[in-house]
């Protein structure tokens, strides 16, 4: 198994909880979306499962596997897979990028850590990468700094970061957020073709659906830190069985402050499904329900859905 999640829970240093439980399986090149709107959870899922929990948030059960390998801060081995068989393209290129360091010296980084091959041999090797971005691979270019190129070419420089030890599974946070319409189909088409041609499987970050229907084979619905549904993304999205699924599919949520601003902080949540507040079809056995929990979906305890 790629990665394996199983009753995670992550809480505030206060004790409030942010997110789960939660049980996660992720098959080899598999493409799995997480759909939810800001505060979801999305990202802190990720984070956790890269062992990059931010100050004041603490897993307090469970555990993270990627590769067989435990992704907590006591691992060992953590950082034998976090860049050669995990990678990670944030939702901020720029903010990936060390603006004091040359883009040649920062596409080769990770070849040289986690490979041992020095600065000639890793650029030698990346550069046909570089060109399938669409990347110039002068070497006038390559020695700018990245506040000394586009935002584009920013994205395609941190793409090309991740994908420069052959990964195995890619966490993508957002990465077309910041795209027009014309660059997003671009920035998917090449996505495409990438995972075909190196089998990648990934978790696919996004509150766009037909990003998500684009890209991923299954689906999970996170609000409020809670997985709310999960499975095949055609069924999900054409078929949505959870309220809040099926308000999400009606608004298309192309806009995401569509859905944002309702979403009750931390320590401020309803007992019970976190929806309930703001769904229309909320009974009393919603205070009961359960979060989805595994691939079987048997958690699954929606009184609006029976």
């Amino acid at each position: 198994m790629t990665l394996a999640i199983r009753n995670l829970e992550l809480c505030r240093h206060d004790e409030v909880g942010l997110l789960g439980p939660l049980d996660l399986d992720l098959a080899p090149g598999a493409r799995l979306a997480l759909l939810g709107e800001s505060g979801s959870g999305k990202s802190l899922l990720a984070q956790a499962i890269l062992g990059l929990l931010p100050p004041g948030v603490r897993q307090t059960q469970g555990s993270v596997e990627a590769f067989g390998c435990r992704m907590d801060l006591a691992s060992p081995e953590r950082d034998r897979i976090r860049g050669r068989r995990l990678a990670w393209i944030p939702q901020d290129p720029l903010a990936a990028l060390n603006p004091l360091v040359r883009l040649e010296d920062q596409v080769t980084l990770l070849p040289k850590v986690q490979r041992g091959e020095c600065h000639r041999l890793a650029l030698a090797r990346l550069l046909p990468l570089l060109e399938r971005l669409g990347l110039p691979v002068e070497a006038a270019f390559l020695r700018r700094y990245p506040l000394e190129i586009s935002g584009g070419q920013r994205q395609r420089i941190a793409l090309a970061m991740a994908l420069s030890s052959d990964p195995e599974l890619m966490i993508l946070d957002e990465p077309t957020s910041a795209l027009d319409s014309v660059h997003q189909a671009e920035f998917l088409a090449l996505m495409d073709g990438l995972r075909r041609e190196r089998a990648l499987g990934w978790l696919w970050i996004t509150h766009n659906l037909e990003v998500a229907a684009t890209v991923a084979d299954q689906v999970l619905v996170l609000y409020g830190g809670q997985a709310l549904e999960a499975g095949p993304s055609a069924q999900i999205l054409k078929n949505p069985r959870h309220p809040y699924t099926r308000r999400l599919c009606q608004a298309h949520l192309s806009d995401p402050a569509q859905e944002a601003g309702f979403l009750d902080a931390p320590g401020h949540r309803a007992v019970g499904c976190p929806y309930q507040p703001r769904c229309p079809q909320r009974q009393v056995g919603c205070a009961r329900w359960q979060p989805w929990q595994g691939h079987s979906g048997a958690g699954l305890r929606c009184e609006a859905i029976r």
